[in-house]
């Protein structure tokens, strides 16, 4: 007997689903408000400890500058300077940066200057023998230790980073945030007595001020101190605490309650439109069956296509963000973490522009195969965009995320088999993770995107963690980039020039270096802020000036040979020749006594044009020399293919001369193949009096380095010369000291 079902069988119980299903999306639907409610909750109250951090380090860095410096080493740690304390430190703090306190103690752990409120002190309102102090104390005393004394140039051997600490505490009843420095040389001229250094205590109210400095940055209603009363409604609450856990201070503002304030302007609007639709679904249900099973195939194939990459079958970055949702979600409910590595292929531009769009395909999906091959099946991995990977890593510790990178670098070094033949690459890879299920995904990606940049800044293949010192460096970075955009165009930016000798010491020539004194930061190195230039698409410019001012500066020595470094995206510039050759008109140089020293990464590319830009320079009568030359291929092909004239040994060479015999067997076989191409040699950082009588045995004489003096302004080199043409002092002696200090 066949059975026939009515309306009322079929609508029925579906009207039964539908209410069960109404219901429980109403019930999921307060839970899900009261779950916004409190992760805002949360999330302000890390934005509150956050912005008390992150304060604190304002003023510790607005501090720095008064601590780490040469004259603070003479002034607190050589000889005791009271009057260089009070205006250095306490007027100078207390005015310009709002500090309500300063100690100085010395290496023996005696305090030797107080100043409370810009005036002297006989005693500091908190003892440097409380426990909190002299935690603070033994914190910076221990890091000074873990990092051993300074080498006597602390500029020329780069400049580490500075040592403090920070804690809040109560001071006479009050909150501080109280910072302990140390004293450090910035630019080596000074140098401590012992090994241990003096320490600056410096300590400022959490008042009024403080709090309204939170308050316009966090944007939150009503924040204030806490009035003793914990219970208002709507409010919430940030302790903190001092470093044995006390409370020191409670911070009170109305919470914003993004849940429900959306479910009571359109809950009801909500519910209408579902009881509607409810009903039109039970109406239609039996008509819309069949096109509805169509539908959900054909959606399947669309989903497919919209959530995963053609070229590689991976996840795209939707599916990516979407998988990264979820684990956040995840462990919001499971107190859990997340955690993303971002990778991108190294040189893969380089082959891509090389071979063609079709082999730089080949490689991707080659690259991501091997990826796919090292990550378990719970690691979500994605193609973000080029050469840009992701994984998303849930409930894995650090030491998982760590080796997984490895093992991703490890594979990554390996050859790659292509129709054009066998390449080698490899990948940087940037780790960022969270344990706050309020994180946005953008901003976990950005995270990783920042540790991604630093392991391509520190070497490439390799991976780094993101901390927050990046965001503060980017901060940092950006703003040096406006002031050195500033500098370039206001003529801010000076020249040096370093000595280049023959084998009796006899100047020849001089080197052109690039100089930025920053009127608040004091020098900065050429090694940060060339980089920055190139980033951000001034490299043009700054290459311009220095060109300019070198032809300039020279006609103070004329007959001396000049050496100009060009970047290889000057050179990549179609306007580059005519640019030097109007310089040259312009300045009335003779190009003959100029060498223009470029980098061996110019020349890998069988470029045409590059070939025809170095044979107009050439022609037009420069110089042509390699720099850093045995630091990159070294290949004989280009060094007899293109106009090049001189090769420059590296200095990493030159440094290891008197203790790697194989750095000897290196050096000595560059100079046979310099002299074998009909090129002339020069070597870089010769420092020791035995380094040069080495290279001038082996056919180098020619040399560069502190032996023979640091870059000098071009006075100094102008006066050196023409001591030297009227018969004065016409080399530079070993035994006496460098040009400039």
């Amino acid at each position: 007997m066949q059975v026939r079902y009515s309306k009322t069988d079929i609508s029925l119980p579906l009207a039964v689903m539908s209410g069960l299903v109404l219901l429980s999306a109403l019930l999921a639907t307060i839970l899900l408000v009261n779950r916004f409610d409190l992760a805002a909750r949360m999330r302000e109250q890390k934005l509150v400890e956050n912005a008390m951090l992150d304060r604190s380090n304002e003023i510790a860095s607005c501090v720095l500058p008064q601590v780490v410096w040469d004259d603070a080493v003479r002034h607190l740690d050589n000889k005791f300077d009271l009057q260089w304390a009070r205006d250095n430190l306490g007027v100078y703090l207390h005015h310009s940066q709002g500090v309500d306190f300063v100690s100085v103690v010395d290496r023996h752990g005696s305090v030797i200057y107080n100043s409370i409120a810009g005036a002297d002190a006989e005693s500091p309102p908190i003892s440097s023998k409380a426990p909190l102090v002299r935690n603070l104390l033994e914190r910076v005393r221990a890091a000074e230790e873990a990092r051993g004394p300074l080498p006597a140039n602390v500029y020329r051997s780069g400049l580490p980073a500075p040592i403090k600490a920070s804690s809040i505490m109560a001071v006479s009843g009050k909150p501080y945030v109280v910072m302990a420095l140390l004293v450090e040389p910035d630019f080596g001229r000074s140098r401590l007595r012992e090994a241990r250094a003096p320490i600056v205590l410096v300590g400022v109210n959490i008042d009024a001020d403080f709090l309204k400095v939170l308050s316009s940055r966090l944007l939150l209603d009503g924040l204030h101190f806490n009035d003793g009363r914990s219970d208002k409604p709507g409010e919430a609450h940030s302790v903190a605490r001092d470093a044995l856990g006390r409370a020191v201070v409670t911070l009170d503002w109305i919470s914003a309650r993004p849940g429900r304030k959306v479910l009571n302007d359109i809950g009801p609007v909500i519910l209408l439109i579902a009881s509607l639709l409810l009903s039109a679904m039970l109406l239609l249900y039996q008509r819309s069956h069949r096109i509805a099973t169509g539908l959900v195939a054909s959606e399947a194939r669309a989903t497919h296509l919209a959530y995963h990459d053609t070229l590689t079958g991976l996840a795209n970055r939707a599916m990516f963000v979407r998988r990264l949702e979820e684990g956040l979600s995840r462990i919001g409910r499971n107190d859990g973490t997340v955690t993303v590595l971002c990778l991108d292929l190294d040189r893969f531009k380089e082959i891509n522009d090389t071979y063609g769009h079709l082999v730089g395909d080949e490689l991707i999906r080659q690259a991501a195969g091997r990826l796919a091959g090292q990550c378990r099946a719970h690691e979500v991995l994605a193609r973000l965009s080029g050469d840009e990977f992701a994984i998303v890593q849930v409930d894995a510790s650090a030491a998982d995320a760590a080796a997984l990178a490895r093992r991703l670098c490890d594979v990554m070094t390996r050859p790659f088999e292509l129709s054009t033949g066998r390449v080698f690459i490899s990948c940087s890879i940037g780790i960022a993770r969270s344990t706050d299920a309020a994180t946005e995904p953008v901003e976990l990606l950005r995270q990783a995107d920042l540790g991604l940049y630093r392991a391509k800044q520190t070497g490439r293949s390799r991976y780094c963690f993101f901390d927050t010192e990046m965001d503060m460096m980017i901060g940092v970075r950006r703003l040096l980039e406006e002031e050195l955009r500033a500098a370039i165009r206001s003529g801010a930016l000076t020249m040096a020039y370093q000595p280049q000798v023959d084998g009796q010491g006899r100047l020849t020539g001089v080197e052109a270096l690039i100089r930025w004194c920053h009127p608040q930061r004091g020098e900065i190195s050429p090694a940060y802020f060339i980089p920055i230039a190139e980033q951000c698409g001034l490299i043009h410019e700054l290459g311009i000036f220095t060109l300019r001012q070198a032809f300039v500066d020279s006609h103070q020595w004329v007959g001396l040979r000049t050496a100009i470094n060009v970047s290889a995206n000057q050179l990549q510039a179609k306007d580059f020749l005519s640019t030097v050759l109007q310089l040259v008109a312009e300045t009335g140089v003779d190009p003959a006594n100029f060498d223009l020293e470029i980098t061996e990464g110019v020349l890998l590319r069988d470029d045409p044009d590059m070939h025809a830009m170095l044979a107009g320079l050439r022609d037009a009568g420069f110089g042509l020399a390699l720099d850093d030359f045995g630091t990159g291929y070294s290949s004989l092909s280009y060094l007899s293919s293109y106009p090049i004239n001189k090769i420059k040994i590296d200095r990493s060479f030159v440094a290891n001369l008197s203790r790697d015999r194989a750095s000897k067997e290196v050096v000595t076989a560059m100079i046979r193949l310099a002299r074998a191409l009909r090129l002339s040699v020069i070597a870089e950082g010769v420092e020791t009096i035995e380094q040069h009588a080495w290279l001038s045995s082996v056919g180098c004489p020619d040399a560069q380095g502190y032996l023979f003096g640091s870059a000098a302004a071009c006075e100094e080199i102008r006066r050196l010369w023409m001591s030297s043409e009227c018969g004065g002092r016409s080399r530079l002696d070993h035994d006496i000291p460098a040009l400039v200090a």
